[in-house]
């Protein structure tokens, strides 16, 4: 797809002073702030609020000069491609100063400050001058969201979704201009400019196996740095395209976006949201398969056999542990159910270790047998089910009365996963073949 498009530059007041240069941008809500000279070689803290560092670095060696009046424009350039995605007006309220720093540390990434008082919440943005363009866009777009999630919270900032972020910056790069970040000497502009949209995601997704909903929504740190964070980056755009496919999913995206503050995790604001389109996060992980394959128009799920699904489940539902039977003996390795996971261990130790359960199912999900699909599907949702319980009860309920719903959530998941181990062992022999009896002589 090719546009013919013309830039003006807008409206930018530069003021110069004797040790800062400032612009002001057309709205309003953008000012960036650059030292005249070398300083300002470690970014201001925050007070009375939070202070995000940026752990997600692209690879890559091109990188953009910073003037506070191109700056400030590439802002509202952006802001614009956001509102439109989202279908808004433009009804800012907290102001996002942008803090130039001309002498950064090596490596050094954004860092967005958000301070509050009872007026609302303000924003600092501080950015490394050279910066990386990719890097400094998604900045601009994390601002953004963070400015329009806090709008209905108080002190407390709402939690906004690394996979957000990283896709609809993604996307908005890759559905807009390229050219909303201007660099020194700019001029108007008349150029036809290709938009690659998907299809280098596509191009990505048919070498490489894409990520689970479990892997996007809590990465591992290696999935975010040099070509592990293009794969992030990639499967994040697709996840947010796809999203705003959906009917009203634009609407449904903004939604979720403003009641952020509501709830103690994004996750139930999602459902809330999507609630015309999912239930539960489990229907989330089948549609999100499903986008994959018909995206790629590959199967990824090249299928286990049988026997080797059978096995496979049973080791995804078994938790490893160290055994040590006394003190001068090294520990020996052993495996525990989830039941006794969930019946033993301390809340916050039981939470991870089913975490890594839910994700082991996940990924076996892809793979397993269809016969064996809907068992594997009963024991992710009874974990999930239980985590989400105990995570919704935690941050609603003062710990004593937390404890009571804790017992019976417990009493309840066990219930269902002594159900389904008995329903498992019923199944065992059709897949997993009898010894032949040897014949004696």
């Amino acid at each position: 797809m090719a546009i013919c498009c013309w830039l003006a530059l807008g409206r930018a007041d530069a003021q110069p002073g004797a040790d800062v240069l400032t612009a002001r941008s057309a709205s309003g809500q953008f000012l960036a702030v650059a030292p005249a000279g070398p300083g300002l070689s470690q970014p201001p803290g925050g007070r009375n609020g939070f202070t995000l560092n940026s752990t997600l670095q692209p690879n890559s060696d091109s990188k953009l000069p910073l003037d506070p009046s191109l700056l400030v424009i590439s802002c509202e350039r952006i802001k614009q491609a956001y509102l439109l995605t989202l279908g808004r007006r433009d009804q800012w309220r907290g102001s996002i100063t942008l803090l130039i720093n001309p002498a950064p540390q090596e490596g050094q990434s954004p860092v967005l400050t958000g301070e509050y008082d009872p007026k609302g919440w303000n924003y600092r943005l501080t950015l490394p001058s050279p910066i990386e363009p990719r890097l400094l866009f998604r900045a601009i777009v994390q601002a953004l969201l963070m400015e329009t999630a806090n709008r209905r919270a108080g002190a407390q900032s709402a939690e906004v979704p690394l996979w957000l972020v990283a896709g609809l910056s993604a996307h908005l790069q890759a559905e807009n201009l390229p050219i909303f970040l201007f660099r020194p000497e700019s001029r108007l502009v008349s150029s036809q400019i290709g938009l690659p949209g998907l299809e280098p995601v596509r191009d990505q997704l048919r070498r490489r196996q894409p990520l689970t909903f479990q892997e996007l929504c809590w990465p591992e740190p290696e999935r975010l740095a040099g070509e592990n964070y293009d794969l992030y980056a990639g499967c994040a755009q697709l996840f947010v395209d796809e999203l705003l496919r959906l009917k009203d999913g634009h609407r449904c995206l903004g939604a979720m976006i403003d009641n952020l503050p509501l709830h103690f995790n994004w996750q139930t604001t999602f459902l809330q949201a999507f609630s015309p389109h999912f239930g539960r996060l489990l229907d989330v992980e089948k549609w999100w398969e499903l986008v994959c394959v018909r995206f790629t128009d590959v199967d990824f799920a090249a299928r286990f056999s049988p026997s080797d699904s059978w096995r496979r489940l049973q080791q995804a539902l078994d938790v490893p542990v160290e055994v040590r039977f006394s003190p001068d003996r090294l520990p020996a390795q052993a495996e525990i159910t989830l039941q006794e996971v969930i019946q033993t261990w301390e809340p916050a130790r039981a939470e991870a270790a089913l975490q890594r359960v839910a994700g082991k199912l996940l990924i076996l999900r892809l793979q397993i047998t269809p016969e064996l699909r809907p068992l594997l599907d009963l024991y992710l949702s009874t974990v999930q089910n239980y985590l989400g319980d105990t995570r919704s009860g935690s941050a609603a309920l003062p710990v004593k009365n937390f404890r009571p719903q804790l017992a019976g959530a417990r009493d309840a998941a066990c219930r269902k996963l002594n159900a389904l181990d008995a329903q498992r062992a019923a199944l065992r022999s059709q897949f997993v073949p009898l010894p032949v009896p040897t014949q004696a002589k």
